[in-house]
């Protein structure tokens, strides 16, 4: 009764301080007989600290190891020299408290293990990422992993607590009734209303109240938290929520990605069902940006979401890993048919026509397909191994399709061998300079040579550059091999002089970097000097996407490189989207027919009339036109009925090295129409100092 009239007095503000007092009275007349506990109570805290620390100590520790071990495992990772790997990770062998360790390389699987001994009841597990950087390019080469034992530290605190145990039981009975009747009454229930809605809150993540109805000072706690509870908890839910999804069009993000493997994994409807993994890269969105603007740019990315949401079903699973990359899972596809009917559903459904500043817009993508099971290991490593189909599919061509198999992974594995072999093939000057004529199809003299850049790989042989010119550009060398280039034509030149045929040109093709780079004219003018040859000698051929993706700067940098004298060429023309009309803004001297206009002349009537339209406006143009890819007698006379007056091709003479090309001048003039001539010359790289970079 007196304790509900106390709570009654305790609404008003002064009563409230009395109970107040009342509380911390009470709870130090109830905590009186335990004080003889305290030394036993802060030796215990004393050695459940230690414990803690050492285990703070021990985690830190396996921390740092992993993270040495992989700085020096990263070189050898990444070239694939798993026995040095195993090396650096027997080294650590001699720390009894290390039960395993494992190195993973980019894909996930493991290269090498090394089992120390048994995992006892506590065990923790460090990762960390192995990065491999050399200069000019960043990448993750694996992880390493490393298992390590609390045993010994939970032995150890064992043997202290039950000493302090024994020593503290017969005074904690003492105490026992007195200590549970005051904290229950003052600070055990309180306490647990307020830890309840905490709990609750970390594991549902919404606001809790704590029901405390008290006027002591748990009751203004309880008070102050119910506040802080309300106003706290939409911030939460949208930070929660920004974390693993995409703040422009809602989707989950790549955070989300992982997890969502393995949910699926755990979630299977049967262990051998399949999961159908697409990832989707939108085609030219750079394009959209540049035009539209990047406000554009957002809708665009907004509407193809909207566009993917609508396309799946509810269980399906769609993402968006950042810039213009998208992901869509299927959990469970009857086979890889059936997957690649459902990639093509995402693919119609994102190249309907978008409205973009009353202009439509056809939207185009490139889709990864990658199949597994749904118990399979590599589950997790679905994004990387449908990225290596996304490769595939966007190095065909826009808007396609492309399903990973053995084959995309051979490629994927020899991409991988031939881009970490480029520094050494640099250094071992594995690249050589082929030389391909230019003739008058009238006099069948050589009026050009073109260089042409080869690979001669110490294992796989002669590599064309289809292959491996993208390589140079991804690892950031294609400034260098176009000074190589450049130089080895250069020392051609001199060669040419003096074998008494100063006014052939050399051709180089120009990649699309070196527009973009205003540097380049100096270094040209600096490689001419060195050699003591005109840069009107030099031929510059430039693609048709090179000058439309950079109009403002290419256009600038050619009219450069012409007012030193050099010749400026339109290679592969009509391979692009650009026409000769287009093309008057740049300062342009000849143009190159594609090859693909050559190959059915003269049986073609539709190539004959789009060869001879180009010839018609390159006149109008006074532009010199140069026909790609003859091969046989009748086409170069079809070249020459249509106005075409030069020409290269196989029917005059194969890529070859300087000697062999220079042997074939010696004869006077290319070979005529339909000889056949082979050299005997052995084929041997140039020979010429790289410059310094």
């Amino acid at each position: 009764m007196m304790r509900d009239d106390a709570m009654t007095k305790a609404n008003q503000p002064a009563p409230a301080a009395a109970a107040s007092r009342s509380v911390i009275r009470s709870m130090i007349i109830a905590t009186v007989p335990v004080l003889l506990l305290v030394q036993l109570l802060a030796s215990a805290g004393l050695e459940i600290s230690n414990f803690w620390s050492q285990m703070e100590q021990l985690d830190g520790r396996m921390a740092r190891l992993a993270e040495s071990r992989a700085q020096l495992i990263a070189e050898p990772l990444w070239k694939m020299r798993y026995a040095q790997v195993a090396n650096v990770l027997n080294e650590i062998l001699h720390d009894e408290s290390i039960a395993s360790a494992t190195v993973y390389d980019d894909t996930g699987a493991a290269v090498a293990s090394v089992p120390t001994q048994p995992a006892g009841h506590a065990a923790a597990v460090v990762l960390r990422p192995v990065n491999y950087s050399n200069g000019n390019m960043a990448v993750q080469a694996g992880r390493i992993s490393i298992a390590y034992s609390y045993d010994t530290l939970y032995a150890n605190a064992g043997k202290a607590l039950e000493r302090l145990l024994v020593v503290g039981l017969l005074a904690t009975l003492a105490t026992l009734i007195a200590l549970r009747m005051s904290a229950n009454i003052f600070v055990g229930k309180p306490l647990a209303v307020m830890m309840s809605a905490i709990q609750r809150s970390k594991r549902d993540g919404r606001a809790y109240q704590a029901e405390i109805h008290a006027n002591n000072e748990f009751g203004q706690l309880a008070q102050a938290f119910n506040g802080m509870q309300h106003t706290t908890s939409h911030a939460l839910e949208r930070l929660r929520h920004l974390a693993w999804h995409d703040p422009l069009t809602g989707l989950p993000n790549r955070r989300s990605l992982t997890e969502q493997l393995a949910i699926i994994g755990r979630t299977a409807y049967a262990p051998h069902s399949l999961v159908a993994f697409c990832f989707i890269d939108l085609d030219d969105f750079k394009g959209i940006n540049d035009t539209f603007g990047h406000d554009a740019g957002d809708r665009f990315l907004v509407h193809i979401s909207e566009r993917l949401r609508s396309a799946v079903d509810t269980d399906d699973w769609v993402a968006r890993l950042g810039g213009d990359e998208f992901v869509v899972i299927r959990p469970e596809v009857r086979d890889e048919r059936a997957a690649r009917a459902f990639a093509e559903r995402l693919l119609e459904a994102i190249s309907e026509p978008i409205r973009l500043h009353d202009k439509q817009v056809v939207p185009r993508a490139s889709i990864g397909l990658a199949v597994r099971r749904a118990d399979d290991p590599e589950l997790t490593h679905l994004p990387a191994l449908a990225d290596i189909a996304l490769y595939h599919a966007k190095s065909k061509a826009p808007g396609t399709i492309a399903v990973l198999n053995e084959e995309l992974q051979h490629d994927y594995r020899r991409r991988r061998e031939l881009e970490l072999a480029i520094p050494a093939a640099f250094a071992e000057r594995q690249f050589e300079v082929w030389y391909q004529s230019q003739v008058d199809l009238v006099s069948n003299e050589v009026v050009s040579l073109e260089a042409l850049i080869r690979w001669r790989h110490p294992d796989h042989g002669i590599i064309g550059p289809v292959e491996f010119l993208p390589l140079i550009e991804r690892s950031g060398n294609s400034s260098r091999l176009t000074n190589y280039v450049l130089t080895d034509a250069c020392h051609a030149l001199k060669r040419l002089a003096a074998a008494g045929r100063p006014h052939i040109r050399i051709a180089i093709n120009l990649p699309p970097s070196e527009l973009a780079d205003q540097s380049f004219a100096d270094q040209m003018q600096e490689i001419c000097a060195r050699f003591g040859v005109a840069a009107a000698s030099l031929e510059l051929e430039i693609t048709e996407g090179s000058l439309i993706n950079n109009i403002a700067s290419a256009s600038e940098a050619l009219r450069r490189l012409r007012r030193m004298g050099a010749t400026i060429a339109l290679d592969d023309f009509g391979t692009g989207y650009s026409s000769l009309a287009h093309l008057r803004r740049f300062p342009l001297d000849k143009v190159k027919i594609d090859k693909a206009f050559i190959r059915e002349i003269p049986d073609s009537a539709e190539d004959k009339a789009i060869v001879g339209v180009i010839a018609s406006l390159a006149g109008t143009l006074d532009l010199t036109l140069i026909a790609e890819g003859i091969e046989r007698a009748e086409q170069a006379r079809a070249m020459v009925e249509m106005g075409v007056m030069f020409g290269q091709g196989y029917l005059y003479q194969a890529p070859q090295p300087l000697e062999a090309a220079l042997a074939l001048l010696a004869r006077g003039q290319a070979r005529p129409v339909g000889e056949v001539v082979t050299l005997a010359i052995p084929i041997s790289p140039s020979v010429v100092p790289e410059p310094a970079d």
